[in-house]
């Protein structure tokens, strides 16, 4: 029997609580910022640097002052697409939870705050958190996403994790985090503002000989300790990136627990302001629900199943607006094993 429409509205409590929960600490809406949208579709300008031209402005007595050319852009498109995952409570669970014996009787342990409905929302929204999650690493893994000199990849003894030579090894994170954010730099006109180092580089960097060798007489600790290190201005934010999943697809298949990041370093531009003229390597445009939530939870009555269907809806495109607003260190060091 299909659901009847007079009976689904949106839940207040569970809109509420979908908006906020986490269970980890994931970076895909830090990294590409949520940047609602009035319509499903559209398109947007891309300016570029043309227009940073010096024109000769001297102008004599009687005659007119110099005009200027128009301005150049392009532009580019996003497409919104809605992403939804719905579950049930059967009235048998709870009556089952409720009964005497059962989880919330106070006779065996009492109030659990076991709340069938939360939890469901619960699975369903950390499940569209996780997708979500791994379609930002997948875009920003991407060397194909990249402008021309964007990119690099460490094999063999270039890998951070290779300290062999000591402070003479072919290694060398100094020199490629510097190229990296001067990379940036050149193509834009700002420094870097955000660096992400995975898991697998934690005590790696610091612990190499030639950044050893260059902060022996100062700590990391220090406030200008990352200007001292590589001489260029400090990213404002830090991430070790330790989101995972479970590659098993299956919850009855064994765990096979899967990191989204790998062992990837990426240094960019992020700016979560909508304005115009933004300089940001990507963006999440987000349609919002007719709530005007995010994402937003929503419910309607089963009578043939004796259930409460629960569903969260989030509606975005994850897009690239600025290839050459960051710089992709892949394989930077060795997996963790």
């Amino acid at each position: 029997m299909a659901y009847d429409p007079s009976q689904l509205y949106i839940d207040p409590i569970l809109t509420g609580f979908s908006v906020g929960y986490q269970e980890q600490t994931l970076y895909g809406e830090r990294l590409a910022p949520l940047t609602p949208v009035n319509t499903k579709s559209g398109r947007y300008r891309v300016f570029d640097r043309s227009n940073w031209l010096v024109y000769r402005s001297r102008r004599e007595p009687g005659t007119s002052a110099r005009e200027i050319g128009a301005r150049k852009w392009s532009e580019d498109t996003f497409s919104t697409q809605q992403h939804a995952l719905k579950g049930r409570v059967v009235d048998e669970e709870r009556r089952e939870l409720t009964s005497l014996g059962g989880l919330a009787d106070a006779t065996f342990a009492g109030d659990l705050q076991i709340d069938p409905e939360r939890d469901v929302v619960e699975d369903i929204t950390r499940s569209l958190l996780l997708e979500h999650e791994q379609k930002v690493a997948n875009a920003y893994r991407n060397t194909a996403n990249y402008g021309a000199g964007h990119t690099a990849t460490l094999a063999g003894a270039a890998k951070w994790s290779d300290y062999t030579g000591g402070t003479s090894s072919t290694s060398n994170p100094v020199a490629d985090i510097r190229t990296a954010c001067f990379k940036v730099y050149l193509d834009t006109g700002r420094w870097p503002n955000t660096f992400i180092i995975p898991i697998d580089a934690l005590g790696i960097i610091e612990q190499h000989p030639r950044v050893v060798d260059r902060y022996k007489n100062f700590a990391l600790s220090q406030p200008d300790a990352w200007e001292s290190l590589i001489n260029v201005p400090a990213p404002e934010d830090f991430f070790i990136v330790d989101s995972k999943y479970n590659a098993a697809q299956n919850v009855d298949a064994a765990e096979s627990i899967t990191s989204f990041w790998g062992q990837d370093v990426w240094i960019g531009l992020v700016d979560s302001t909508p304005g115009q003229k933004t300089k940001t390597f990507g963006k999440t445009f987000v349609y919002p629900q007719p709530d005007g939530s995010v994402r937003a939870s929503d419910r309607w009555r089963d009578e043939d199943t004796r259930s409460d269907m629960f569903r969260v809806t989030y509606e975005y495109d994850i897009k690239i607006v600025s290839n050459v607003a960051a710089y992709l260190i892949q394989t930077a060091v060795a997996a963790i094993t």
